[in-house]
């Protein structure tokens, strides 16, 4: 603990400094205590010695040390206590002469800036706001009234004492509130980081702020007292100055908003607390100069009001208060930039990106998950669909079954039945040529209308036996020259009512012998030639093309002969033409049973052979049937 002075030496010193103030040293800092245009205009020069011992003169080539001390609203007791210390450094080092200029904040840092000071005098605020980079303090005042050096200053909020509305700092939300700003004072700057406190906004909680010119803080009081403003700002222990200058008709007449104590200041105050003046170096000041005035101040005596020089060993309030309001080094807080956003919100960016990231995960694994249960759900149904499919297939190939029996029935019963009126026809037939072969000159016309009826007749029996030779397993196959069989079903065909519907030509017709029933062989060329016509019928210039060609085979049991009709009719679709020949009982002509195609494909099949379907390099379609040509060696059984 620093000792204090004994009552017989502080009695002496006292007496020398004020021996200093009165003896109109060159320009006495008696502005100190006196109006604030005194204190703005003051500039002087102390004699190193002169003002303590009044013998030592300057040495020659003393080295000038100068001093820029911010001017202060007065009354302020810690600048007397600032003089004294000065013209002790004057005492105590000769070999400088110490010059001080009273300056405001504006010109202290634009000298600064400018090179113009060596030591500054100064608020730990202007070091912090001003000039953060271009001071290096070297040492801090404290006192009986503030003990710790970084938590020596503090700012008052005072409101009239009959202003009941007013009791804490909360009620001053947008009211009007007078202070000096232009002073890097404890003021408005530590009453807005209270405001933040309050989980408020800084800039929009006063309703006003009233600017008092700089050194003129006593005007505040008068702008409260006289209802100008609700509340004014000091800076702490500026009430308690005013009261030691002999200043209390206002004491009764105010009162402090959430007055601290017990906090490390003795003066009343509302605000936190932060470092309080100091004497900073600038880059100008020569090394041993600043070794030697740190060691005179740092052993300095402490003085009647406990005040002395120590140094200060934490800062960080006005950093917390700088980056709190967005001020000063900080002020880049006020624009958003990317880096800002990043460096603020990193953590809440990376959880959205990790969110991010499984979002798209989730919907990526989703999606797979979907589109695989598509896959699955389409190949059931596609399942499904071919399984109805055959079902619908057996069901129809079974009812056409059942119709193909109903009509093998019909068949043999109509071959049974009709059997016996035919022969009545063709007996009646036959006596009745005879009887007009007797008179052949009379009835010559009837002969042969008659004779007509009977090779149909004789051929319906034929048909109607082949029927009966059918359900009973027989066949009467033989030797058949195709190309004249042919010739023969054309011949035949045209002849016919839908044989006229359209034009039938011949093209290369082969020669050749098949083994097959000439009943059958007939039926094939009559049904293919009827289906082609039935397909060309409705076209502009319906044509059917008929050609009979001899394919050799690697052998000669393996020739064979391929029947080709081809139509110009209408496209018709892929379905369509894939059922081609394949459904039984199902015609594509009103009123057919759909026998025409399938009876060609047995016929053929019977006889080892074939029938198949091509689209014509047209719109129309080619039926092909393909028979083994028969060599007389061939035949086993006839």
């Amino acid at each position: 603990m620093r000792m204090r002075p004994k009552p017989l030496r502080m009695l002496c010193i006292l007496l020398l400094l004020s021996t200093s103030l009165s003896a109109g040293a060159e320009g006495a800092p008696a502005a100190l205590q006196d109006g604030p245009d005194a204190m703005s205009r003051a500039t002087f020069s102390l004699p190193s010695g002169k003002a303590l011992s009044g013998t030592t003169e300057h040495p020659a080539g003393a080295s000038e040390v100068r001093v820029g001390f911010l001017a202060y609203s007065p009354p302020w007791y810690d600048g007397a206590f600032v003089d004294e210390s000065i013209r002790y450094l004057a005492w105590r080092l000769p070999e400088y002469r110490f010059t001080v200029h009273f300056l405001s904040a504006e010109t202290l840092e634009k000298s600064v800036a400018e090179k113009n000071v060596d030591l500054v005098v100064a608020p730990a605020a202007f070091l912090a706001f001003s000039a953060p980079n271009s001071l290096h303090e070297l040492a801090s005042i404290v006192s009986d009234a503030a003990p710790d050096s970084s938590r020596s200053l503090g700012a008052a909020v005072i409101v009239r004492r009959d202003r009941e509305d007013l009791k804490t700092l909360k009620d001053l939300e947008g009211k009007r509130v007078a202070a000096v700003v232009d002073e890097p004072s404890p003021g408005i700057l530590e009453v807005k980081r209270e405001v933040v406190r309050l989980n408020a906004d800084p800039d929009d909680f006063f309703g006003s702020i009233q600017t008092v010119p700089r050194l003129r803080m006593k005007e505040v009081l008068s702008h409260v007292l006289s209802g100008r403003a609700d509340a004014g700002i000091l800076r702490g222990c500026f009430l308690e100055d005013l009261w030691k200058a002999g200043n209390r008709t206002f004491e009764a007449e105010i009162r402090v908003l959430d007055a601290k104590r017990d906090d490390g200041l003795a003066c009343r105050h509302s605000t936190a607390l932060y470092p309080g003046w100091t004497v900073a170096a600038t880059e100008t000041l020569s090394q041993d100069a600043a070794r030697a005035v740190t060691a005179v101040l740092l052993t300095k005596p402490t003085n009647a009001w406990g005040q002395f020089w120590t140094v200060s060993t934490n800062t960080s309030s006005y950093t917390d208060l700088m980056k709190t309001l967005r001020i000063g080094a900080y002020a880049y807080l006020r624009e958003w930039t990317l880096s800002r956003v990043w460096n603020e919100y990193r953590p809440f960016i990376l959880v959205a990106f990790v969110a991010l990231l499984g979002l798209l995960a989730h919907s990526a694994i989703l999606e797979m998950l979907v589109r695989r249960r598509t896959e699955e759900l389409e190949r059931v149904h596609a399942g499904q669909q071919a399984a109805e499919r055959h079902a619908r297939e057996m069901t129809e190939r079974l009812d056409q079954l059942q119709r193909a029996g109903a009509v093998g029935q019909i068949s043999s019963i109509v071959a049974h039945e009709m059997k016996q009126p035919l022969a009545v026809i063709q007996n009646l037939s036959r006596g009745t040529i005879r009887m007009i072969e007797d008179e052949p000159e009379t009835l010559d016309g009837v002969s042969k209308a008659v004779e007509s009826i009977n090779d149909e007749a004789g051929r319906a029996a034929a048909i109607i036996d082949r029927v009966r030779s059918y359900s009973q397993g027989r066949s009467e196959r033989r030797e058949v020259e195709f190309s004249d069989a042919l010739h023969d079903a054309v011949t035949q065909f045209r002849a016919t009512r839908r044989g006229r519907l359209a034009r039938i030509a011949l093209g290369r017709i082969d020669r050749g012998v098949v083994w097959i029933d000439p009943l059958d062989l007939e039926l094939i060329i009559i049904n293919l030639l009827a289906n082609a016509v039935d397909a060309a019928k409705n076209v502009e210039d319906p044509l059917v093309f008929v050609e009979l060609l001899r394919i050799p085979g690697s052998a000669a049991s393996e020739e064979t002969l391929e029947l080709h009709v081809t139509d110009n009719g209408p496209r018709i679709s892929d379905d369509a033409f894939d059922a081609l020949g394949k459904r039984l009982l199902k015609s594509t002509k009103p009123g057919g049973l759909g026998l025409g195609l399938s009876i060609v494909r047995t016929l053929a099949e019977n006889c080892v052979g074939r029938l198949s379907f091509e689209r014509s390099d047209g719109d129309g379609i080619t039926a092909v049937v393909v028979l083994p040509v028969m060599h007389s060696k061939d035949v086993t059984n006839p």
